[in-house]
């Protein structure tokens, strides 16, 4: 119960900040040459940052912007993320100006509906049950039309052999599935498996701890690279079910068809989260 309440403050929080809520405020610095972001792609120019480069994170999503670029944007140039520049500046644009924040009462009624409707659309009484006794993993994944049927036909070999473990399929588009996950981990029906893209995993596991530990005592780590796209597939730390839950998580790199990543990160220069697993090590670990 504890940490169900934990993340419907940490979701209202962001929804407060994303509808007009208090802004973070930014900081201006200069890199110098033991930066860590030295060699990171700026959004908005998509231009290495180098030293002695004015540079400002995002306080919101931690993206590095050059200090121009920040002011140029008027804020965060990742997409959906709200954060506005609020002491590095530039020139104001011309024009009618931003509409007038929302109230806080409508705000709050507004949160109030959604996570009405969406915990009602969870819970609605559901049809029987396909695991038929078995242990039943829960795998929530962004997925295309294609990538989904592919899916589909690889878990279903699974569960059509295995017979302690069911798989439970659940796509989402990218715009829609962070949003379904934390409200299922608020109402207690989070799934067992699930992806983040990599700025959101490591916010997600610093400030909330939800991800469930792999790897070893000298390698500690919370998730494992995806075999296609720059997200990490995780564990829920709760999980009712974890040695099924590592089984499911092995049988699906091990089946699903993978995308040379690494070319395009480095030509990019995209950096791996600290706490990502790469696929082939994870899949040699001891289990």
């Amino acid at each position: 119960m504890a940490f169900m309440l934990k993340y419907v403050i940490f979701r209202m929080d962001e929804a407060m900040e994303f509808l007009g809520g208090e802004q973070m405020e930014e900081k201006l610095e200069v890199l110098d040459a033991q930066s860590r972001h030295v060699g990171k792609t700026c959004p908005r120019c998509e231009k290495e940052l180098a030293v002695d480069d004015q540079i400002v994170e995002c306080p919101r999503c931690h993206m590095v912007h050059h200090a121009d670029c920040w002011k140029e944007n008027g804020g965060c140039a990742r997409r959906g993320c709200p954060q506005v520049a609020k002491v590095v500046v530039g020139e104001r644009r011309t024009g009618d100006g931003p509409p007038p924040p929302i109230s806080p009462q409508h705000l709050m009624i507004a949160v109030g509906v959604i996570i009405v409707l969406i915990l009602a659309s969870i819970l609605w009484p559901k049809p029987s049950d396909p695991a038929a006794g078995r242990i039943k993993i829960t795998v929530l994944l962004e997925a295309s039309f294609e990538e989904q049927n592919q899916l589909n036909r690889i878990i279903n070999d699974f569960n059509s052999t295995n017979e302690e473990i069911y798989i439970e399929l659940q796509t989402s588009t990218h715009s829609m599935i962070e949003n379904q996950l934390f409200v299922r981990m608020a109402a207690g029906e989070a799934p067992d498996i699930f992806s983040l893209p990599y700025d959101r995993f490591e916010t997600i596991q610093t400030e909330l701890g939800a991800m469930y530990p792999l790897g070893d005592a000298t390698d500690r780590a919370y998730g494992v690279q995806h075999p296609t796209q720059l997200r990490v597939i995780s564990i829920f730390v709760h999980t009712k079910h974890p040695d099924a839950a590592i089984t499911v998580l092995r049988y699906l790199l091990t089946e699903m068809p993978r995308r040379d990543l690494a070319a395009f990160k480095e030509e990019a220069h995209i950096l791996d989260p600290e706490l990502m697993l790469d696929i082939d090590t994870f899949l040699n670990l001891p289990y």
